[in-house]
């Protein structure tokens, strides 16, 4: 029961963090968006920035989860494109996912405290692609599949946030071509 409500306090905070940004999302607000007291937020937090460690650890393991599913339920041949379509999805259908992404990576870049938090994101998002990439590049150095990885996920962060600011951005066309460039290192190797 504990950590049903926890949990609460943290997904209300991440919905409100990408809605509102951190600085502008209150406890009082966390606490009503989780249907809870200010009190029983300060129970389990001390402040709103532990709040925040919370919501990044979240947003890290989510995403090494959904990696994780995605590789027991797709076989090994189609992950590499089910991974982008996965991805590309989600910003169709989870815009927040990114604006709190974008948000956590400002404050990162604010705040030294959370900047090895927010690198630990990052992190986990290269690695998910370097596991999903290494079948598709066998004979090429862990280093040169890491340096893929952090190319795809800079390439997927960039075209979400243009998505997301301009509508009429053509994603699917976006993806196609990066579909194409991340499949013609499987054919050199």
């Amino acid at each position: 029961m504990k950590q049903d409500k926890k949990q609460k306090i943290v997904e209300a905070a991440s919905k409100l963090f990408a809605e509102k940004g951190y600085e502008k999302a209150s406890i009082k607000e966390i606490a009503k968006e989780a249907g809870i007291t200010s009190g029983l937020v300060h129970y389990y937090f001390q402040n709103k920035e532990e709040v925040l460690s919370d919501v990044v650890l979240e947003a890290s393991h989510q995403y090494t989860r959904d990696m994780q599913a995605l590789k027991q339920a797709v076989p090994e041949g189609q992950l590499a494109e089910s991974a982008m379509q996965a991805t590309k999805d989600r910003v169709q259908k989870h815009p927040d996912w990114y604006r709190l992404r974008y948000e956590l990576f400002a404050i990162g870049l604010r705040n030294p405290h959370f900047a090895e938090k927010v690198n630990q994101i990052i992190d986990n998002g290269q690695s998910g692609i370097s596991n999903l990439l290494k079948p598709m590049m066998p004979n090429a150095e862990e280093k040169d599949v890491a340096a893929v990885a952090a190319i795809l996920l800079a390439c997927f962060d960039g075209l979400a946030l243009q998505k997301m600011l301009n509508p009429d951005f053509d994603l699917d066309r976006a993806y196609l071509v990066l579909e194409k460039m991340a499949m013609s290192l499987q054919e050199e190797e």
